[in-house]
């Protein structure tokens, strides 16, 4: 069911410290405007890392920022499936607290999230683009290229 990991995201109050915490302490790059409620962090290695505001997780999520206390602090974890809509159905049948079922996003990726077992929300994603890419890494035998614009290694 699962395919591989999808990206990680640390959900905070404040992203404009967050997104300072990332540059000064470990030296990282950062895509964010200032304002922005989410930020990418360039994390080599790794496919997608992003910093999430609790308001914006929550209205994402529950569709509604007021309901950030329902969103924990910590990490969010998100799992590519193949498909949203069987990858919630198991999880759901399997008594699983699915706090959004399946839908499209605005940047065109497929999503459900769920709460995992310690309470973590997490998510199923269909990335048509992520999906390209570690097809590409895994036929090339390579797990350092981490956009279709980063150049080949």
């Amino acid at each position: 069911m699962i395919r591989h990991v999808a990206g990680i995201a640390e959900i905070v109050e404040d992203v404009e410290a967050a997104v300072a915490y990332y540059r000064a302490v470990l030296g990282l790059d950062v895509e964010h405007e200032a304002g922005a409620q989410y930020a990418v962090v360039q994390v080599p290695g790794v496919l997608h890392y992003g910093v999430w505001g609790r308001g914006a997780a929550a209205r994402s999520t529950f569709g509604d920022p007021g309901a950030a206390h329902r969103v924990p602090l910590g990490f969010t974890v998100g799992f590519e499936v193949e498909s949203i809509e069987d990858a919630s159905g198991v999880a759901g049948r399997a008594g699983c607290d699915m706090a959004q079922g399946p839908r499209t996003e605005p940047w065109g990726q497929r999503t459900a999230r769920f709460l995992s077992v310690s309470g973590a929300l997490c998510e199923f994603s269909e990335t048509p683009w992520a999906r390209r890419i570690t097809q590409e890494l895994k036929a090339a035998g390579k797990s350092n290229r981490l956009r279709p614009e980063d150049p080949k290694p």
